[in-house]
């Protein structure tokens, strides 16, 4: 008989006992994999989920050595269930935290299905709370019935799916985010913006980061890639800011005004360093620029969005016509 069905909010525990079962993963398959991923509703803070992990193993060869790895150590292939190029796995003992393990080929629609979803939950506060509003519903509909439970989320995902690839985006901080978001409105390319809080501990509100919370003032971009570049965006954002300067940005003074750029995707990452350390040249003090990612962003409330459309007379630390010496 099947388990009823559960939903809770998110536990910081889950980040703990995934990495416990990634060290042990790691440990008996050393690099076969490409990467171990905690994927799913319990990977993002702020949604609600089924107390149960999800982990992607990504793999581009080595399946059958790694299938019958993990047979050795007790779990139990399920094979794909009619999903291409996902090939589930299960235990039957309480060794580790619940979980399910799927091996994923690397790039394949499942994969990328994972990765995108995940991303947009994690940059998208308005997806993240119908995601959870949705699962909370069904549950409380139904809580045998898992079929029901799992159609009933695949149109709102493939919504979210849509949305994550119709864009890019991006995330930077530099210092009081009603200037940078400001700033950013006028490059063309750039589609729609968003300020919010991001690296800091949970969610929280302007208040609370005034008052030393950790979070970074920060905007998120999103962004046509035909028509703007990563490189120019870049090259914007270093046009506005002192990225030398730690936890201050112009006249303002604080954790929250720290640099940062954020919630890029993986394959981004060197792109993004290489530019760095070639901008590196033009300072005499090194750049203290934060590079994160795999994020959660939190919307800031509305009166800080499109800030100075709303005061025109409002405080901005950057120079809004300086875009124009970006060539």
């Amino acid at each position: 008989m099947n388990k009823l069905l559960r939903i809770t909010k998110y536990q910081k525990i889950w980040a703990t006992e995934f990495e416990s079962i990634k060290q042990y993963l790691d440990g008996i398959l050393v690099h076969l994999p490409l990467d171990i991923i905690h994927i799913g509703s319990t990977s993002v803070p702020d949604l609600y989920a089924k107390p149960i992990l999800d982990i992607d193993i990504i793999f581009e060869e080595h399946f059958e050595e790694i299938k019958q790895i993990l047979i050795n150590h007790g779990w139990i292939y399920e094979g794909n269930k009619g999903i291409k190029d996902r090939y589930a796995f299960r235990r039957k003992d309480t060794l580790f935290y619940e979980h399910h393990l799927y091996v994923v080929l690397h790039n394949s629609e499942q994969h990328n299905n994972h990765i995108d979803l995940k991303r947009n939950l994690q940059n998208n506060q308005t997806n993240r709370q119908k995601y959870s509003d949705l699962k909370i519903k069904l549950i409380e509909q139904n809580k045998a019935n898992r079929e029901l439970y799992t159609n009933s989320k695949t149109e709102v995902i493939n919504q979210i799916l849509l949305e994550e690839r119709r864009m890019k985006t991006i995330i930077v901080a530099g210092g009081c985010f009603w200037g940078v978001e400001a700033y950013f409105k006028q490059i063309p390319g750039v589609v729609s913006t968003e300020v919010g809080y991001i690296n800091g501990d949970g969610e929280t509100d302007y208040k609370q980061v005034c008052e030393g919370s950790g979070h970074a003032e920060a905007v998120l971009i999103n962004y046509e890639d035909d028509n703007v570049s990563l490189k120019k965006l870049l090259d914007h954002f270093f046009n506005i800011i002192d990225p030398t300067q730690i936890n201050k940005q112009g006249p303002d003074v604080g954790v929250q005004y720290r640099t940062g750029i954020y919630n890029y995707v993986k394959e981004q990452l060197p792109f993004i360093k290489n530019y760095i350390s070639f901008r590196q040249k033009e300072y005499n003090k090194p750049i203290v620029i934060e590079l994160e990612t795999n994020l959660i962003f939190y919307k800031a409330e509305e009166y800080h969005q499109d800030y100075l459309d709303k005061n025109k007379n409002g405080y901005c630390h950057v120079d809004l016509t300086s875009h124009k010496n970006v060539k």
